[in-house]
């Protein structure tokens, strides 16, 4: 913890000395020295798109702010001003592919040295951002983890990487009351708080419910007014492929409902076109990605399915009524709070999506796991409190 270490002034000091005379110029396109509030690290898809609705926010308080992005995250900032360029995290096919692969450790003490921050806001998808995370601590930065998943942690294999590499944290944000009491061990053995936020991921579907003609989309995608519609919402798992095979054997049993399908940002839908297309079922209409957003799409269904995919919760927050198409052996928080259900057959699935038609409802999720409003808000503002202490010249 911070203040139990011994003459930190001193360790930084001989790192700076020995990174300065040592270690070659930071292979950076932004060459000049960087000076900022917040500093964002980001991997994954999901916990990008919750640093976006945070930056909108953080945008309309004029804070500064910067983003180092790997992985999936290089290509969800491609094009944003605020991406600090480091080849060797946007272009690392490496750790694109492996979320346990660390990083040149050279290349993290080069990163400090090149990026001042009073704040580093990072996920926890991957190892070398535990290391971006333990090496701006020793330079007195505060440290806050985001946690973007509703499940408890230590369920979470994605995370792992995260964990066993992280020295210290300040804070960590987790989505919802119930997820917070999975914390408990990593706090008290990290010194860090926890903090309940929200997961500003769920404003995007709010948006998309505010601003949505639902008519005019039916009738943009040629739907009939009165049609029930289901939404298939794809991923990428090892196991996906027989729930979509399972799905496509439920829809052929249900001719009178249109089943929209979407495939993740991550593939190219190649797979579910070859299965939909040699299928007896005629009702299932595969959209690109990009076409519509899944939360514009699930403002004209009564359903939305999925097998594993987190934006699961984003429809049950929105009141959707949804459906995991997976092996009785899968369980995860939605459903142990019976807040979604789960069919692993044709003949099931198709059962349950026929009672969903006809007013089977699930209880409501923020009331149920204790989900605060305005998660972004919450967040921006707890970083603006954070940053009082600091003078705002020195951003």
């Amino acid at each position: 913890m911070k203040n139990n270490k011994p003459n930190r002034l001193t360790l930084s000091i001989a790192l700076s000395l020995f990174w300065l005379f040592f270690i070659p110029a930071s292979h950076s396109s932004d060459s000049d020295y960087i000076k900022t509030a917040i500093l964002f690290v980001a991997y994954d898809q999901g916990e990008s798109n919750a640093f976006l609705r945070i930056q909108d926010r953080l945008k309309e308080a004029n804070i500064p702010y910067r983003i180092l992005a790997m992985g999936r995250a290089a290509e969800v900032f491609e094009n944003d001003p605020a991406l600090i360029r480091v080849a060797e995290l946007t272009r690392n096919n490496i750790l694109y592919n492996n979320r346990n692969q660390p990083l040149n450790q050279r290349l993290v003490y080069q990163l400090t040295e090149m990026i001042s921050t009073k704040i580093v806001y990072t996920g926890m998808a991957s190892r070398a951002q535990a290391q971006i995370a333990n090496a701006w601590e020793r330079t007195g930065s505060r440290i806050i983890a985001f946690y973007d998943n509703f499940e408890p942690i230590d369920t979470v294999q994605y995370v792992q990487p995260f964990l066993a590499e992280l020295r210290y944290a300040d804070a960590f944000h987790v989505p919802s009351a119930r997820t917070a009491s999975s914390f408990q061990g990593l706090t008290k053995a990290l010194g860090a708080q926890v903090i309940v936020t929200g997961q500003p991921t769920i404003e995007d579907w709010d948006k998309s419910y505010q601003e949505t003609d639902r008519m005019l989309l039916r009738s943009t995608l040629g739907i009939d007014s009165q049609r029930p519609v289901a939404l298939f919402i794809g991923d990428y798992s090892n196991s996906y492929s027989e729930a979509l095979q399972t799905f496509i054997s439920a829809a052929a049993m249900l001719p009178d409902i249109l089943f929209l399908v979407t495939h993740h940002p991550k593939t190219d839908g190649r797979l579910e076109r070859s299965m939909i297309t040699t299928s007896l079922a005629k009702n299932i209409h595969l959209l690109d990605y990009g076409t519509f957003s899944p939360a514009t799409l699930s403002t004209i269904a009564s359903i939305v399915i999925v097998h594993k995919s987190s934006v699961a919760q984003q429809a049950i927050y929105q009141g959707k009524q949804v459906i995991y198409v997976a092996r009785p052996d899968y369980h995860n928080l939605m459903l142990t709070e019976q807040l979604a259900v789960r069919a692993s057959t044709p003949k099931p699935l198709a059962l349950i999506i026929d009672a969903h038609l006809r007013g089977y409802k699930t209880p409501a999720l923020a009331d149920k796991l204790g989900i605060p409003d305005s998660p972004s808000r919450n967040i921006a503002q707890l970083m603006a409190e954070g940053l009082n202490q600091y003078d705002s010249d020195s951003w």
